[in-house]
């Protein structure tokens, strides 16, 4: 950003000036008007002709089109500098694009400029959004004449691919000095809406026509073609009252403003604020609100916290992060960020982000199951889920696809890599995705290329896969205290033997009169229990 943007007027003192002398901005000017912000500041340059300057329905220059977008994208926080100083009435597309390739350098109108002269090439490459309006007076005096020589079609037809041309030149231009810049083309109205009923369907014909030739030529230069014939249209009388001036009122470069542009300009990708703020949901009750700095010229005094409207925190500027704490179970909530500068400057346009707590997790199947307490906290962490008919079946055996896809979950592990497994085709995307993490981070081997996810998994098999997790969670393999407790697994390798002491010894299973009963299957409450264990450990 250059050091102009540093020095700006609110934009509703500088309209108020109507516009009609040059504006810049005092370097010595002490009061801080400028808001923190998490958009981009935009510069804002207008090219083109009368339209772009301002020019009413008495040919005097006053408020345009252009000091209405500006005004408004000032007031939403959007804009940091506007010059309209480039637009001058009675230009043609040779004139805007003569002013390009010499690089002039005019006067600023507008705000945010340091400087009471700025070059064209050198505002352009500064700019964020470009408005064009162009063409009208390359087509005027043959249009004038129409009305008694009527509509000379070849006259017209040569003068439309010659201004288009000259369109299409202007962008390629502005692109090449600006290749970000979001320029945005103005359409025609039907500014001889009191012509006689033959001439108006002729000349609606080929307005249609040539606008729909600028439309395409703007999008192929990659800008965007902004329409103004419907907008004009609704109300003749108020937006173009004299017949003899195509120009349009105050009232008409309003409409054109706020019906045309804005609704288009205000959902560029610039002021997508959306990734600034997010979320952290740590239980049912509580959850970590974190947020992107917000910029300032000076800098950020203070960030308010907003929890459904209502304020409930005001922090530091070195304060990014906040806990609301007991919070209500299942219950949406809205959050949003504003920033304060020491001047009192508010952010208008604020990070907002809205959740919903979770609630209490019960199935139909676990009121009088031994693993109840664990079921719940396994599936309130989204480590395990129920089936759509509301049944848990805590009793099922878990299979090894399953297991693996709660291990990935716990160490929240991916992969843009695929599994070498000839026979999870019939998985969705997230399954198979799941595999992959887990064979590529060494928690899954297989057998033969196959994976046999539908086998129930073993309690055995289980083991191993957990202790994988344990070195892939703390880099290092796990170092028993002592002998394998378990007299029926004595036949089993080192590294299950391994895996097994660990789940003993850190207190995730006991077994049963000395056995482990390693080829009995998991059941899923059984799995509960072990997972909802093995998650508190690998927090620790």
């Amino acid at each position: 950003m250059r050091l102009s943007k540093k020095f700006r007027y609110l934009a509703a003192s500088v309209l108020a000036l109507q516009l009609t002398i040059p504006v810049v901005a005092n370097a010595q000017e002490q009061d801080d008007y400028i808001a923190p912000s998490w958009v981009i500041q935009s510069d804002y340059v207008a090219l083109g002709d009368s339209l772009a300057h301002g020019m009413n329905e008495v040919g005097v220059i006053g408020l345009g089109y252009t000091d209405f977008i500006a005004q408004a994208l000032q007031q939403g926080g959007f804009l940091t500098s506007y010059n309209k100083g480039f637009a001058m009435s009675g230009y043609t597309t040779k004139n805007v694009l003569a002013d390009l390739q010499n690089d002039v350098e005019k006067t600023v109108t507008g705000f945010g400029y340091t400087k009471e002269q700025v070059k064209l090439r050198a505002s352009i490459k500064e700019a964020e959004i470009i408005t064009l309006t162009a063409g009208a007076n390359d087509l005027l005096p043959l249009l004038k004449e129409s009305q008694t020589t009527g509509i000379d079609t070849m006259a017209l037809v040569k003068a439309t691919k010659e201004a288009v041309s000259n369109i299409a030149t202007i962008l390629s231009e502005i692109k090449k000095i600006n290749p970000q810049a979001e320029i945005y083309v103005m359409g025609y109205y039907n500014s001889f809406p009191y012509y006689s009923e033959n001439l108006q369907n002729q000349f609606k014909l080929l307005l249609a026509t040539v606008n729909s030739t600028i439309k395409a030529t703007t999008e192929k230069a990659g800008a965007i073609f902004v329409p103004t014939y419907d907008v004009v249209a609704k109300d003749v009388a108020s937006y173009l009252p004299n017949p003899d001036n195509i120009h349009l009122s105050e009232a008409g470069y309003l409409a054109v403003a706020n019906e045309a542009f804005l609704p288009i300009i205000k959902t560029s990708s610039l002021w997508d604020i959306t990734k600034a703020i997010q979320v952290d949901v740590k239980d049912r009750t509580t959850v970590e609100v974190k947020w992107q700095d917000a910029t300032d010229n000076v800098g950020v005094a203070n960030y308010n916290v907003y929890v459904n409207g209502k304020l409930i925190a005001t922090l530091d500027a070195d304060t990014t992060t906040f806990t609301l704490e007991d919070l209500t179970e299942n219950t949406t909530y809205n959050v949003s960020i504003k920033a304060i500068d020491a001047a009192g400057n508010e952010s208008v346009q604020n990070p907002t982000i809205t959740f919903t707590t979770k609630g209490t997790v019960s199935f139909t199947d676990t009121a009088q199951h031994w693993a109840k307490e664990y079921i719940q906290k396994a599936a309130g962490a989204g480590l395990m889920n129920g089936y759509t008919d509301g049944t848990f079946r805590p009793d099922s055996s878990v299979t090894r696809v399953q297991a693996a896809a709660i291990l990935v979950r716990s160490l929240e592990l991916s992969t843009d890599e695929k599994a070498p497994f000839t026979d999870i085709a019939n998985y969705d995307a997230v399954t198979q995705s799941e595999i992959a993490a887990a064979y590529v981070h060494g928690l899954i081997k297989g057998t033969d290329g196959k994976f046999n996810p539908g086998q129930s998994v073993t309690r055995a098999q289980l083991a191993l896969m957990i202790s994988r997790a344990y070195e892939q969670q703390f880099n290092q393999p796990y170092s028993a205290k002592g002998d394998v407790p378990f007299t029926d697994v004595t036949s089993y390798n080192a590294e299950t033997k391994r895996a097994i002491t660990m789940l003993y010894e850190l207190g995730i299973v006991t077994g049963n009169e000395g056995k482990f009963s390693p080829e009995a299957v998991t059941t899923r409450g059984q799995a509960a229990k072990i997972f909802t264990s093995l998650s508190q450990i690998f927090i620790k």
